[in-house]
């Protein structure tokens, strides 16, 4: 009899969490017209996996204090991040887009049939058309294939805080700001409810006022939040595990795939194996506008970081080994030399990435090509007046074969064929180092101090 009192019991725990998750089926609005999709690796049990989650400021339902009534018309993605699960499922990416980054907003499905293309802020694609419209405008932005997608909605946000008993924040100085409503004495804190969204929401009395520096809190956050559901083995407790789930699906819209309470325990189990310190955090690498009021995705830095995500490689990546070229000491710096990189492999968008390496490493990039046909060996194309910067830039391709070209003038060639094997880190007797990454695509991971 206990038993069997149990057992409904649990099944009627069942179908009231499954029952909690709205779904929303985008797929006829996504069209045909998407980057190819992750596949599994045969080495692993699982294919790489990409879930975008949107942040909605969506007022209907959400109480008072919000603004006006609606719930996709006229609301905006607060925060956008693209959670990227390695196929091994030991990490995971988590890659935040600035709300007002400039992008290519194309033709979405609307209330009233179809929208425009565009030239717009990023979370003006959410009020267009939702989440398909988000969806279609990221894809478009990185080439990286959306898996799934999740809105959370303000109700949502602080339902599941407080389901986890609170999250600890770290401010560097006295809060109080009349805007959002947070007020918090400088250093640590556990927020709650509406504390804890008017922490992730604050801009104008904290921080540098920007949505950057917003970001920026709001990763740490998320940081702060996965290591605090680690720590405290949230998947051992159940009575914690049923608050959490009750708060989180009565929380989110997501597309049916992942919309029942199966699918998400699947997921969630598929990721128990990946620590604190193998989550990070990194945003969209960017640029001011002269306007003072929106940025704009700086192309080849971000490049490396989405050819990551699409490659299911680690974030940031290893360091290059540094080439040891036979020889004299090599003479020109990259800095020195300008390159125009051609695809030869055959895989679209080769050397797109391949010149986003370069330009890191210092080179100067003059263009990127395609070439007529697939080519086998990579090669360093120079005119012989540039012999030592053909020196240079064959050190700096892994396996390169140089070749003297009598056409070229100033500018060399890399025809990046389908052997090819990545790029080195040359020492130039003399040069001044190499360019760093800018402070936008510098990661935190969960690990991390709350205070850092």
């Amino acid at each position: 009899m206990l038993v069997a009192a149990a057992g409904t019991g649990l099944f009627v725990a069942y179908r009231h969490l499954d029952a909690n998750i709205e779904t929303i089926n985008v797929q006829d609005d996504l069209g045909s017209l998407r980057p190819s999709a992750p596949t599994t690796d045969p080495q692993q049990q699982y294919a790489p996996l990409n879930l975008l989650v949107m942040g909605s400021d969506a007022r209907k339902g959400q109480g008072s204090g919000y603004g006006s009534a609606a719930v996709y018309s006229g609301a905006r993605s607060d925060t956008t991040m693209l959670v990227h699960l390695s196929a091994d499922r030991q990490r995971a990416l988590v890659v935040a887009v600035p709300r007002d980054t400039i992008v290519d907003i194309p033709s979405c499905t609307t209330a009233n049939g179809s929208s425009s293309p565009r030239t717009a802020r990023f979370n003006e694609a959410f009020d267009i058309g939702g989440p398909a419209c988000t969806i279609k405008t990221f894809e478009a932005a990185t080439d990286i294939f959306v898996d799934h997608f999740v809105v959370v909605d303000f109700t949502g946000f602080k339902r599941m805080v407080d389901a986890l008993g609170g999250v600890t924040v770290c401010v560097a100085e006295d809060v109080d700001d009349p805007q959002s409503g947070l007020v918090l004495s400088a250093g640590t804190h556990v927020v709650k409810g509406e504390q804890a969204l008017a922490f992730v929401r604050a801009r104008k009395s904290i921080g540098d006022g920007s949505d950057i520096s917003r970001i920026d809190r709001q990763q740490a956050f998320m940081a702060s939040l996965v290591s605090s559901a680690k720590s405290t083995s949230l998947l051992l407790d159940p009575v914690k595990l049923y608050r959490v789930l009750d708060a989180a699906t009565q929380s989110l819209t997501t597309d049916p795939e992942l919309g029942s309470l199966n699918a998400l325990r699947q997921l969630a189990q598929s990721v128990t194996g990946i620590d604190p310190d193998d989550v990070t955090f990194v945003t969209v690498p960017w640029f001011a506008n002269d306007d003072g009021a929106t940025v704009s995705i700086k192309e080849d830095e971000a490049e490396r970081l989405f050819a990551a995500v699409r490659g299911d490689q680690p974030w940031p990546p290893p360091p290059l080994p540094t080439a040891s070229p036979s020889g004299p000491p090599l003479k020109t710096a990259p800095s020195d030399i300008r390159v125009t990189v051609v695809n030869a492999t055959g895989t679209p968008g080769r050397a797109k990435e391949v010149a986003a390496e370069l330009r890191e490493l210092g080179f100067q990039i003059a263009g990127v090509d395609t070439a007529d046909a697939v080519e086998a060996v990579t090669t360093v194309r120079y005119s012989p007046s540039r012999d030592e910067s053909g020196r240079t830039l064959t050190a700096s391709v892994k396996g390169a074969q140089s070749v003297v070209d009598d056409s070229l003038g100033r500018t060399l060639v890399l025809v990046v064929g389908t052997d090819y094997q990545g790029l080195l880190r040359v020492v130039v007797p003399g040069a001044t180092s190499t360019p760093t990454a800018s402070a936008s695509a510098t990661p935190r991971t969960a690990d991390a101090d709350v205070c850092s």
